[in-house]
């Protein structure tokens, strides 16, 4: 809480992975930690209000011999400019296959109240619209969910994905309801080995 508060100012640390800087007095958090290889969440909270925020994950060390190979995000998505988006950047001199996934329908057989009964999946490079999916087949796509570690899907649920190769650079996924269809959903990022 209150990312000014850290000692050491980690201001230096936000130049070098490339993160805008943040206000001197700005109430926005932040962490630095030493992970050890496994899963982690993080979640934002406000302190009694309610409203729009980001979360980023950047790897301080990415030559260390682990890396960051999925992100995602679970929230209410809303009509209009309130969809649910996940910002990824691919480094590196050559392509990387990702999978994407908007999931809304396979989280309500997990027991989430709420969901996005039809996610639109929409993939941008910038302002151009590179891909997008509805309604995902299982096809090939089924088999690479175990290889990342991403849970099955609910065959036939409207659940969207894409499995894309990317060049390096900077990309969103953004997930919307079909029609204008508001509730919970769950973005993916994994890379595929």
């Amino acid at each position: 809480d209150d990312w000014f508060t850290l000692a050491p100012n980690p201001a230096d640390t936000f130049a070098s992975v490339g993160a805008f800087p943040l206000a001197a007095t700005a109430r926005d958090s932040a962490l630095i930690r030493t992970l050890q290889p496994g899963a982690y969440t993080a979640q934002i909270t406000g302190g009694g209000g309610t409203g729009i925020a980001l979360a980023e994950l950047y790897d301080l060390a990415p030559a260390a011999g682990t890396r960051l190979s999925n992100v995602s995000a679970r929230s209410q998505v809303g009509a209009g400019g309130d969809v649910l988006i996940a910002g990824f950047s691919i480094t590196g001199n050559a392509p990387k296959t990702v999978l994407i996934r908007g999931i809304g329908p396979s989280l309500a057989a997990l027991g989430v109240g709420g969901t996005l009964t039809d996610p639109k999946l929409e993939l941008y490079r910038g302002t151009v619209k590179l891909d997008e999916n509805n309604d995902w087949q299982s096809g090939s796509l089924t088999s690479v969910f175990p290889r990342v570690g991403a849970f099955a899907l609910v065959s036939g649920s409207r659940d969207a994905a894409l499995l894309v190769s990317l060049v390096p650079g900077s990309y969103t996924a953004q997930v919307s309801g079909v029609n204008a269809t508001t509730g919970v959903a769950l973005i993916e990022v994994y890379e595929v080995p």
